[in-house]
């Protein structure tokens, strides 16, 4: 944990503009988590089964596994610190009329404005998780996706904690509102960025669509290290999506008060998790992708077995470590393996590959739900496939070497 710190405290002195995405990404963050508690409020009080409450999850990953044969080119192309300003005023704009939306009792309209948000902050991500690398060296990714993933975990404790506390006292309304300004202001603190034009690479210019996305697949595929860190956090994910949906339904049954404070703190209780993951030591769990995820599995089993808090508590927090590991160091190693001139379309793909996993088990694990009447029902069928798309991963990547991958030398 020193270490860690060490190295996060080095980054915010010595890397100015990384510390400027890092602030711009916080203030979005805890606005989006404002939001989220509203959003799943609204759905299970105006929609009622488990697949109107998987349909959230699909609004929330969808769209950007649809938009990810232009985000990635665009990240590729063009100047990804223009992209992530645009798509910051366009989320912003975007969340104001889902505040309309909501205040009229108009669910289906919110659906569809928070599909549109979500697919403009997809490409702003595809373009974030480019950018990192041409701010940062080649042996501070880890660090760096480690401290952006522990912001991720804070902002999220904050956020779902505060939108449960203003969703339950003053209506979702005013959470999602708060939103749309947080929006703004991160788009301000973006424009304090350098350009950050694409690396130069060979080929053509990209241009949206399948044929220049599957250029990361292309490069990918014969490289079973890096294929494995393109493709890993997918399993987890669509676990993860199955007990989402599960979450969402027992929350309120499990903890005393209202749903929306339930919702926040369950929600809060994992997000904890996903902060602590990636900071364990490597001597316990190695900085390789693929390699903590059973974690979050043994930890979504946990949660669906028990209702005891002295269980499911404990569980919650577990089933974030697994993930947030999963998440920062198959990030950093794709990062590393890959050239700076694809990163924007293997980033694309790499968020396609698991929001199309989750969006796909989320209406899966609402409908058997609905269909067993078992709340838990939904999140074993997720477990059982996120088990097994782990395991062929882990085989898949036992046939690469660790010296596999172009070194990192084009990144700015």
């Amino acid at each position: 944990m020193s270490d860690a710190r060490g190295a996060f405290r080095r980054l915010l002195t010595e890397r100015a503009d990384f510390r400027r995405l890092w602030y711009s990404n916080m203030v979005s963050l805890i606005g989006d988590w404002l939001s989220y508690v509203a959003v799943s409020l609204v759905a299970v009080d105006q929609g009622g089964s488990a697949v109107a409450v998987g349909m959230v999850l699909v609004a929330h990953t969808l769209p950007m596994a649809v938009l990810g044969p232009i985000s990635g080119p665009l990240a590729d192309r063009f100047d990804r610190r223009r992209i992530m300003i645009w798509a910051q005023v366009g989320a912003s704009l975007l969340t104001l009329v889902m505040y309309g939306a909501v205040e009229a009792s108009a669910i289906v309209w919110m659906q569809i404005c928070l599909l549109l948000r979500v697919s403009i902050s997809g490409v702003a991500m595809t373009a974030r998780m480019a950018a990192v690398p041409q701010l940062v060296e080649p042996d501070e990714l880890h660090a760096a996706n480690s401290l952006l993933g522990l912001t991720w975990s804070v902002m999220f404790t904050a956020g779902v904690a505060l939108g449960g506390f203003i969703a339950s006292w003053f209506g979702p309304g005013q959470a999602i509102l708060a939103d749309a300004a947080t929006f703004l202001l991160s788009a301000l603190i973006i424009t304090r960025l350098p350009a950050l034009p694409p690396p130069p690479g060979d080929e053509a210019p990209t241009r949206p669509g399948l044929r220049d996305i599957l250029v990361g697949w292309t490069y990918a595929r014969p490289r079973p290290r890096l294929f494995a860190a393109l493709m890993a956090k997918t399993p987890p994910s669509m676990a993860n999506a199955a007990g989402w949906v599960t979450l969402n339904l027992v929350a309120g049954p499990r903890m005393a008060g209202s749903t929306a404070m339930a919702l926040g703190v369950m929600h809060a209780l994992r997000a904890v998790g996903t902060g602590v993951g990636p900071l364990l030591p490597a001597r316990w769990i190695p900085r390789e992708a693929n390699l903590g995820t059973p974690m979050a599995f043994v930890g979504l089993a946990l949660f669906l077995l028990f209702d005891s808090p002295w269980v499911f508590v404990p569980a919650l927090v577990l089933w974030g470590m697994g993930s947030g590991h999963n998440w920062v160091t198959s990030t950093a190693e794709l990062q590393a393996r890959t050239p700076g001139s694809i990163l924007g379309r293997m980033s694309a793909l790499n968020l396609m590959t698991l929001q199309a996993g989750q969006a796909a088990m989320a209406l899966v694990a609402g409908w058997l739900i609905d269909l067993t009447a078992d709340p838990a029902s939904g999140g074993w069928l997720g477990l059982g496939l996120g088990v097994a798309g782990w395991a062929v991963l882990m085989v898949i990547r036992s046939k690469g070497s660790p010296l596999e991958g172009q070194a990192p030398d084009d990144r700015r």
